[in-house]
């Protein structure tokens, strides 16, 4: 039916169906870009699958060994927020600022990783697979004070996505941070999703070095161990000197030892203009889901970037950053 101004609601709507179905058929599949229990790595003399090759190695500095632990030099200030309820602003002081870039340090100049921010809120964009499509909204805020941290994470669905299959899941991370990179003490995560709720946890026990799960378990607790929270960060205080090195990582199920790869200086583009970065990849066995962390230079070492691998290799989900704010205060 034609209205009185001639223009066929008819059409749109049935073309407004059709575009909705076409959405659910992705949405269908909604990544979910946390490691899982089939994130399972091998023992550490596992085959290595080597980086692809490149014009010019990124290594930072290559210091003497009796430099390799370093206390980092001072420098000046430069998922989630989003909790039941809550704003940013109730939980993260106004003083949060736009962070303003800072000038990266010559690569084969002295480096020390810069401090961690007082304060921080770094808001991502979802993207499913490799392409643009907008499926969901991660925000994480970091608070530092007193040499301990609290890193808190809200991952959910955003706009049309959320008709057709409502996810959010919420992170938390906290422990001590020191000249080493930061050092969890315990990790919580919580799941809802159309099948229901579902809650893991962490409790890491330095003084034993035993990491205790909510179900009852325990493991050995693997030395460079974070959560998967945590790691983004702990990464950006490391020197990022060595070619490869180990990490041990938990999803609040189990824990298993990786190898993280530092890769290339590259630039990556975002709302934020184009960024410069250096690539951490978890390098990836066979039958093993993969990850690629990208720290900005301009931002700290904050990540701006994160991607998640099928075992083939394809791109399950990808994380951009659309803005960062930060405080020393």
């Amino acid at each position: 039916m034609n209205t009185f101004v001639g223009f066929p609601f008819h059409r749109v709507a049935f073309a407004l169906l059709l575009s909705l179905l076409g959405h659910a058929l992705l949405i269908w599949q909604w990544p979910e870009f946390e490691l899982t229990d089939q994130f399972k790595g091998q023992p550490l003399e596992a085959q290595l699958a080597p980086l692809p090759k490149v014009k010019k190695k990124i290594i930072l500095h290559k210091p003497e060994k009796k430099q390799l632990r370093q206390t980092p030099t001072s420098a000046k200030s430069a998922t989630t927020a989003l909790d039941t309820g809550n704003s940013f602003a109730s939980t993260v002081s106004p003083a949060l600022t736009i962070a303003e870039t800072i000038t990266p340090p010559p690569v084969h100049a002295s480096y020390s990783p810069p401090l961690l921010p007082k304060q921080a809120q770094l808001t991502f964009a979802v993207q499913y697979g490799s392409g643009g499509f907008k499926v969901g909204e991660v925000k994480h805020t970091l608070e530092n004070r007193n040499g301990h941290y609290t890193l808190h994470a809200e991952t959910q669905t955003t706009g049309v996505v959320n008709l057709f299959r409502s996810y959010r899941l919420t992170q938390t991370s906290t422990g001590s941070v020191s000249k080493l990179g930061l050092r969890p003490e315990s990790y919580d995560e919580t799941k809802t999703d159309n099948s229901g709720k579902h809650s893991s946890s962490a409790r890491f026990d330095w003084t034993n070095n035993i990491i205790h799960f909510a179900n009852d378990s325990s493991k050995p607790l693997l030395d460079q161990a974070q959560d998967i929270l945590s790691l983004s960060y702990h990464l950006s205080q490391m020197p990022l000197n060595f070619e490869t090195f180990p990490i041990a990582l938990s999803n609040g199920r189990s824990i298993n030892p990786y190898f993280i790869a530092v890769g290339e200086e590259t630039t990556i583009s975002t709302v934020l203009g184009e960024l410069k970065a250096i690539p951490l990849r978890k390098v990836q066995s066979t039958n093993e889901d993969g990850l690629i962390i990208w720290l900005a230079l301009e931002y700290r070492l904050l990540p701006v970037k994160i991607q998640y691998l099928d075992k083939s290799g394809e791109i399950t989900a990808n994380m951009l950053i659309t803005d960062i704010r930060v405080s020393d205060e």
